[in-house]
């Protein structure tokens, strides 16, 4: 593989190749009317789009010398979604004829020969480290070069059942040890060992017909590509969750014996295979996990990461006391939207910046009133905004200790992160999914409208007796893939309703709190298994 030239892509694409056609003049494009262009990448050195006009849509590709994310042709090319490089420099000059790959390699737009290296040597590698054990708390070094064509076979192979097995020990072992080094699950408010059995129970009954709906309407791969174009618009935690939440429900019902571990193996298949593609389109660089990518996520390109960042501010003294207030304000609000989970919160990054060792956090809070998750509590919210980002930047060096659990949330040592913040942004979303940027001024109002907001729903909580809390969190928590279907415009054509197979299990057993806790302990941690999770094929 040979790299000929960089540049900043217009979005987020798939890899294509093509041969290079230059177009140097309006004649050279009257010329190319009537020929078939879909494999033609197209190399021009201006970024404007009237020259182009006439056949823009109909390119496979194009690679422009000059041009920004701002430029014309970058602003088109996304809307016609035709894959396209601006401000490319390229080590030499490309003849025409010459074929192209186009792809993203973090972040960055490059123009490669097509690739020589066989998929085959990157699937061997990549499933030798899904084998590989780890250490006590199953890290393990990713030292698999996914980039390009490689991330698009892997994507595209098929999930046998050697390979389906291999994938779900992987994640029984990665998810074991954050199980037991994550806080106990308590809360004064909500039963949370009887909502989350019984929400990870409905998960595994209802998950499969719903991720056939939506990958039939827009396939896993695709929506995790669209979904790294910003934040704010799907968690990487409630990805996490579709495989995971999925197969401990999955567990608990074999601790329950309800079923056995080879039961249900093409729905088993079905949704790890979705989750699988879906994860790997989304973060790009063939990881899974936080946990695989030592512990970070950087699914956002380094132009929409420095977008974010352009406009921060400086934090002074006052500053720094406000945004520590509004942070913790929408913190608490946020787990009480979502039934005392860390939900609707989650933090992707770092994300190194240009000069020393400065680093940025992007903070999503991503439901703060009516949305697509349809909870019925949140119906006559009226919070300022419906999502919040906040963008930390900070001196890494500070710290001695740093990573982001497969959570979302943000350890470090020492443990404040937001004290160590020095430049900072906060960006609202209105409801038509516009974002504005909050000025720092403001940051006290809106914290003080959460606060009311917050008021409001805890003593709507409040009045609830304990079978309603925990059905309330139980549809909380099982909706975790409304937001997909949303983005795949499939909402009203999925049954939203609970199985009648996970209602028979309340109120008998978990409206008992030591029930639910032996069952859900039992199945993921308090065993002799290496992970969490039963093989498909014990036997095997």
């Amino acid at each position: 593989m040979s790299i000929l030239g960089k540049g900043n892509p217009s979005y987020s694409f798939a890899p294509v190749t093509g041969r290079v056609h230059h177009f140097r003049s309006p004649d050279d494009v009257i010329a190319s009317l009537d020929s078939d262009l879909e494999s033609t990448i197209a190399l021009v050195a201006s970024g404007g789009t009237t020259f182009l006009s006439p056949i823009l849509g109909r390119l496979g590709g194009i690679v422009c010398l000059d041009g920004t994310l701002r430029s014309h042709l970058a602003i088109v090319s996304r809307e016609f979604e035709v894959p396209c490089l601006v401000g490319t420099e390229l080590s030499e000059d490309i003849p025409d004829g010459t074929e192209v790959t186009l792809r993203i390699e973090e972040q960055t737009g490059v123009v490669a020969s097509p690739d020589t290296e066989t998929g085959s040597d990157v699937s061997a590698a990549w499933w030798e480290y899904i084998r590989r054990m780890g250490d006590e708390i199953a890290v393990k070094d990713f030292t698999v070069d996914v980039t390009g064509a490689a991330l698009e076979a892997l994507i595209s192979e098929e999930l046998t059942d050697d390979r389906l097995d291999d994938l779900v020990q992987h994640m029984g072992r990665a998810f074991k040890p954050e199980l037991t080094r994550r806080s106990g699950f308590t809360s004064e408010l909500f039963p949370m060992l009887p909502y989350m059995s019984l929400s990870v129970i409905e998960d595994f009954h209802s998950y499969v017909d719903r991720i056939r709906v939506i990958d039939a309407a827009v396939p896993a791969e695709e929506l995790g590509r669209r979904l790294r174009e910003g934040p704010n618009k799907v968690s990487p935690l409630w990805i996490w969750m579709i495989g995971y939440h999925f197969l401990c429900g999955r567990e608990c019902l074999i601790q329950m014996g309800t079923i056995e571990p080879g039961d249900h193996r093409e729905d088993i298949r079905t949704v790890v295979d979705f989750w699988r593609r879906l994860t790997l389109a989304h973060r790009g660089d063939g990881t899974l996990d936080y946990k695989d990518a030592g512990f970070t996520n950087r699914y956002l390109s380094t132009a929409v990461v420095d977008e974010l960042v352009g406009a921060a501010t400086v934090l002074d003294a006052t500053t720094v006391k406000s945004l520590k207030r509004l942070n913790a304000t929408v913190s608490g609000y946020s787990f009480l939207y979502f039934c005392d989970s860390r939900v609707g919160i989650c933090d992707s990054g770092p994300y190194p910046r240009p000069t020393g060792n400065r680093q940025t956090i992007v903070r999503d809070y991503l439901s703060l009133g009516p949305s697509s998750w349809a909870y019925p509590w949140t119906d006559d919210l009226d919070p300022p905004y419906t999502g919040l980002t906040m963008v930390l930047t900070f001196d890494r060096s500070k710290f001695t200790e740093f990573e982001i659990n497969d959570w979302g949330t943000t350890f470090t040592e020492p443990d404040q992160l937001l004290a160590v913040v020095d430049e900072a942004a906060v960006y609202g979303y209105r409801a038509d999914g516009t974002r504005e940027l909050i000025a720092p001024e403001d940051w006290p109002s809106v914290a003080a409208d959460l606060s009311r907001c917050h008021m409001g729903l805890y003593q709507k909580f409040a009045t609830m007796d304990r079978s309603d809390r925990i059905l309330a969190a139980t549809t909380m928590y099982t909706s975790g893939l409304r937001p997909f279907a949303a983005q795949a415009g499939v909402t009203d054509h999925i049954d939203w309703a609970m199985s009648p197979k996970t209602l028979a299990l309340y109120p008998d057993p978990f409206d008992d709190d030591d029930k639910a806790a032996a069952i859900f302990g039992g199945a993921l941690v308090a065993h002799d298994m290496p992970g969490s999770f039963s093989p498909i094929r014990p036997n095997s």
